[in-house]
């Protein structure tokens, strides 16, 4: 009897202490995202298609994400995170009728875009507590495709595992900024065809409220 009345005070004490310390926030974040091919072939990033066809890529286009974002705390320090970003993946793409046939193409160059809902997964953890905080970070981004030009060799979703790190400073009472860095890779293809998984690094802004 007593080690179930001493059971049921220590769930008795978590329980309050899990609704005194814990709370939400919400936020928007935005990023540039620096893109690359994990590997390169004879020195040329490219998209296989079919036979000896392909596209050349560079990644030379302002890519960024933008959106909403939600954080759980389970007391001060550690804490969940989800959100909505809407991201664009673009380059230039450059048509190739022989990839292996080392022959210049003389295709002009065209942007190919590539537009995505990204519903991203994390746990965060903060460093110190008060008003400047080193929160880091890690998790899973689930990329579910809006629009590709190269729809036919797409998938349609590919899954990238990420690890960061990010200053908060609090502005006011409740409302924090931070900048961050994200390094993203991609842990599943894009393309049917395609034997290099996407590389990001992304530079981060991010402004949040808490509701306690």
């Amino acid at each position: 009897m007593k080690k179930i009345l001493l059971i049921a005070f220590l769930l008795l004490q978590i329980s309050v202490y899990s609704q005194n310390n814990t709370q939400w926030s919400f936020g928007i974040e935005f990023s540039t995202d620096n893109i690359s091919f994990s590997a390169e072939r004879d020195g040329i990033d490219y998209i296989e298609m079919e036979g000896a066809n392909a596209v050349e890529v560079e990644f030379d286009q302002n890519n960024y994400s933008l959106g909403l974002t939600t954080n759980y705390y389970f007391g001060e320090k550690l804490a969940v995170s989800s959100g909505f970003l809407y991201s664009n993946k673009d380059f230039t793409g450059t048509y190739n009728d022989c990839i292996l046939c080392n022959v210049h193409s003389f295709s002009i160059p065209e942007i190919i875009e590539q537009r995505f809902l990204v519903v991203p997964i994390s746990v965060n953890y903060s460093l110190l507590t008060g008003k400047l905080k080193p929160v880091i970070n890690g998790g899973l981004k689930n990329n579910v495709e809006i629009k590709n030009d190269l729809d036919k060799l797409s998938k349609g979703y590919f899954l990238e595992a990420f690890l960061g790190a990010t200053i908060y400073y609090e502005i006011i009472k409740n409302l924090e900024a931070g900048i961050g860095y994200n390094y993203q890779a991609a842990i599943s293809d894009l393309y049917k065809t395609d034997e290099f998984n996407l590389r990001t690094n992304s530079f981060s802004f991010r402004i949040n409220y808490l509701f306690k």
